[in-house]
């Protein structure tokens, strides 16, 4: 949870006294700090009961503008509060991407209307007062733009009755898009805070000030600078006790489990107790279950979002993922193709499809992928399991039957290609390996980065078939299907070999013989990893080369 402190008109007028409070922010270690930008006479009309303190309490542009320099010096982020189309623009003059709208805007359509035609901007929308119907009438405008929710109420201070914070869940529940704040007008420094944190609140608003004895705007609400950063503290500190959303073993509960679980004492299953010697039962049956018996998880769902329903794209004589499918069904060594995704509603489509193509089809985890594939073979006593992803069209067929024939001869972990297009190569595991790593995970959620966890293990046994070619950069063309550039990509290349040759049995040197058809991937193309991480393409694969391989074999194209 992100802390944000608000200045609101606590400053009366005053940059200095501003500039002094932003300072004290920084110094209590806030995350983000927010003050209300107004035009007066785009804010308010002259003969408004208000107007007066508004006019005389205010900052001039001028001033703010000295102000931003001021706290880009001293590296504070601040979310400018903008409370009228001149404050607006203002902020946008000098850089302000993230930019909150205070609730008495929600519904300014002439606002909400120019907000909506700004490219490149993020916004907390505030609700203090507003109804569901009013949030969805802003929304309209610019839901493409807001990245939270804020839920408050404006009476100061806020009696504990009057918080609601359930509001925290009912956003979650009615707009599951957003994320949800709380501007807490409380005089609560450390449960409510905590309380919102524990319901998945990702900002926490509350008012800062130099001194209460001062009666600046808000000062019934505005905690002092060491009380603040007290807050601050005791959230970080028990953030801690949060977690992860998973249900996984911790590295320290990891010990226990050999104390405390049954050990299978008989092949029969038929005999637990606990023992000093052994295994309990699901490592028990991956450690016995025949390398040999290989099947593929073909991952696939339908929540892409940067090319919809991909997977179901028009290909050669059928759609996406059912080519690639048949073309795995034409290995040699590989025992059993199923397509693995989720018991979700959204992905039911996928599922009634494939099941008319008469797919196998399992329904797992939908965001472990670890968990979905680690699930199919306990159910199909697979000894080892392929990944490979339903966007993959080109997944080659050849290359994974020796990955079996070289995990099996050699009793590897795992086997992957390198030197290949991006889309090509799959990932073999032995499913007793796949289940070690699975139990060293600290997040399983996150396994749809598998490759890094496997990257980052130095105790598997690995093995690679490394793709020797004169073509150059061959890793760089990328035929895994992201965007609508890509899937036309894997048309060309359709086209170019159909006349000559059943599409379903493409192979790398098909791609090697045409390959100046195909641009190049960008070597410091981005990719982005769990937990905010980033890697540059070219590193990536780098990293993919280098690794430690017990075996590499060559082959020659």
């Amino acid at each position: 949870m992100k802390v944000i402190a608000e200045s609101a008109f606590n400053h009366n007028g005053s940059l200095d006294y501003l500039k002094k409070l932003a300072r004290k922010a920084k110094e209590a270690n806030t995350d983000f700090f927010t003050m209300q930008i107004m035009d007066v006479s785009a804010f308010c009309v002259e003969d408004y009961s208000k107007y007066d303190i508004y006019e005389n309490n205010t900052l001039s542009f001028e001033e703010w503008e000295l102000f931003f320099s001021y706290c880009n010096d001293i590296s504070l982020n601040l979310i400018p509060c903008v409370l009228d189309i001149p404050s607006l623009n203002l902020a946008l003059k000098h850089g302000y991407k993230f930019i909150k709208i205070h609730a008495t805007d929600i519904t300014n359509i002439s606002l909400l209307k120019e907000l909506a035609n700004i490219s490149e901007i993020t916004l907390i929308l505030e609700t203090q007062c507003a109804t569901h119907l009013e949030i969805e009438f802003a929304l309209s405008f610019i839901s493409e733009k807001v990245e939270c929710l804020m839920h408050g109420f404006s009476n100061y201070p806020t009696e504990i009755e009057d918080l609601n914070l359930n509001a925290l869940d009912y956003f979650k529940t009615y707009f599951p898009s957003f994320r949800t704040g709380l501007a807490d007008h409380s005089l609560d420094t450390e449960s409510i805070p905590l309380m919102a944190m524990a319901k998945g609140c990702q900002y926490l608003e509350k008012h800062i000030t130099i001194s209460r004895n001062n009666r600046n705007f808000d000062w019934q609400v505005s905690l002092y600078p060491h009380e603040f950063s007290v807050m601050v503290q005791t959230i970080k500190h028990y953030k801690k006790a949060l977690g992860n959303f998973s249900k996984h073993p911790t590295k320290t509960e990891l010990g226990y489990r050999d104390v405390m679980y049954k050990k299978v004492l008989d092949d029969n299953y038929k005999d637990f107790k606990r023992a000093d010697a052994g295994v309990e039962a699901i490592t028990h049956k991956f450690n016995s279950f025949d390398k040999e018996k290989v099947g593929v998880a073909l991952i696939c769902r339908l929540k892409s979002k940067r090319l919809p329903l991909k997977v179901l794209k028009p290909f050669h004589d059928t759609f996406l993922v059912d080519f690639l499918y048949k073309r795995l069904s034409n290995s040699k060594k590989i025992n059993k193709v199923v397509l693995s995704t989720s018991s979700l509603s959204e992905d039911s489509e996928l599922v009634e499809i494939s099941k008319k193509q008469g797919h196998n089809t399992y329904l797992g985890h939908p965001v472990s992928v670890v968990d979905r594939m680690l699930g199919l073979s306990l159910q199909e006593e697979f000894g080892a399991i392929f990944r490979v992803t339903g966007d993959n069209p080109f997944t080659d067929v050849d290359l994974m039957d020796q990955m079996i024939e070289t995990l099996v001869d050699n009793d590897l972990d795992y086997v992957r290609a390198n030197n290949v297009p991006f889309g090509l190569s799959a990932e073999l595991f032995s499913t007793s390996y796949l289940w070690k790593l699975y139990l060293d995970m600290d997040n399983p959620m996150n396994s749809e980065y598998l490759t890094l966890f496997v990257l980052n293990d130095k105790e598997a046994k690995k093995g690679c078939l490394d793709i020797e070619s004169s073509v150059d950069k061959l890793a760089y063309i990328n035929f895994s299907v992201d965007y609508q550039e890509d899937l036309d990509r894997s048309y060309v290349l359709l086209n170019e070999v159909t006349n000559h040759k059943n599409p379903y049995n493409i192979s790398l040197k098909d791609i090697i013989d045409n390959e100046t058809l195909f641009s190049r991937e960008d070597n410091n193309k981005i990719i982005k990893l769990p937990e905010g991480e980033e890697v540059k393409f070219d590193d990536f694969l780098n990293r993919l080369y280098n690794q430690n391989y017990f075996v590499r074999k060559k082959i020659k194209m």
